[in-house]
């Protein structure tokens, strides 16, 4: 009998250490996401030689944590939520930073900052929007007027504050959804330009793109009433039900390098630049204040605690 006691008692020590040895918090590998959406994502061309908004981002993130395996991923951005919401050990780069976190994610430090959203149409139709609507816009009066089309990809999120007014007017209800995944912007963008729908809403940066870098060179921008102060912050968002404790353990890395190193440098904020200044002249200044001021690893907090009365974005 005290054989047989001896012999449980090694099985649940040894059981007891693989237990531990496989359910370490330690961070080995991460799966960067990203969708093919323009100009967050780009191909580096002479235009733009360091790819998109996120991406020199991640390739630095690589780079200063080379303790860690790193993959990365092209998904449409409906298949990046649900990755998210699976609990997969994978952060996507190009959130809109909350000050809570969220069931799907939790944030990193801020990593750049947006100028406002605005309502983006062809230079025909914002004329006709202007006359109706005057400029800047009062949305509430746009998604509620039936003579105009409002479209977007199917998976476009925007700040709390245009959700909410979405929600209200019931314009999800009546939005004409894009489902191409091939480049989800550059979808809605050809549909502007063809008049299958007459307006979206975005960042102005996005329409200063196409123009710029692409075929489509007719879209323009118009400001929406009381939004020309909200600025937008970006941030890295890594899946709040991956196991271990995964998204915090990540996050403290992450974070440690955002700020002490990728966040202060010239190269990377001349990456943000290079696509923001032209419809965003106060980037320099904003940056410092929203970013660099509130990132500097003297104040830096740990990563907030989910609250379970939050929704997603």
């Amino acid at each position: 009998m005290r054989i047989v006691y001896y012999i449980v008692a090694l099985f649940s020590f040894f059981s007891s250490v693989y237990v531990l040895a496989n359910t370490t918090d330690e961070v080995t590998h991460i799966t960067w996401l990203q969708s093919n959406t323009a100009p967050f994502h780009l191909a580096k061309t002479a235009q733009t030689p360091d790819g998109g908004l996120c991406d020199y981002l991640v390739e630095q993130l690589i780079s200063e944590l080379p303790d860690i395996k790193h993959t990365r991923l092209m998904l449409p951005q409906k298949r990046i939520g649900k990755y998210l919401d699976e609990g997969q050990q994978a952060c996507f780069p190009c959130m809109i930073h909350r000050k809570v976190n969220t069931p799907r994610v939790i944030y990193s430090v801020p990593t750049t900052v947006y100028p406002p959203f605005a309502i983006i149409a062809s230079a025909k139709t914002a004329k006709v929007i202007s006359q109706q609507h005057s400029s800047p816009i009062n949305l509430v009066k746009l998604l509620t007027d039936n003579k105009f089309i409002f479209g977007q990809s199917a998976a476009r999120k925007f700040t709390p504050e245009l959700n909410t007014i979405a929600r209200n007017t019931k314009s999800d209800q009546h939005t004409s959804l894009s489902w191409n995944s091939e480049n989800e912007s550059s979808s809605v963008i050809n549909r502007l330009n063809h008049g299958y729908i007459d307006y979206t809403i975005d960042y102005p940066f996005l329409a200063d793109y196409y123009n710029r870098f692409s075929e489509f060179d007719n879209v323009v921008t118009l400001p929406i009433a009381d939004h020309a102060d909200k600025l937008v912050l970006g941030a890295i968002g890594c899946s709040t039900n991956a196991p271990n404790n995964f998204a915090n353990n990540a996050l403290k890395k992450i974070n440690r390098v955002l700020t002490n190193s990728i966040l202060p440098s010239a190269k990377y904020q001349q990456t943000q630049r290079v696509l923001l200044e032209n419809t965003f002249a106060e980037f320099d200044q904003q940056y410092q204040q929203q970013i660099l001021k509130l990132t500097q690893p003297t104040t830096l907090a740990e990563p907030i605690s989910l609250s379970p009365s939050v929704t997603e974005q």
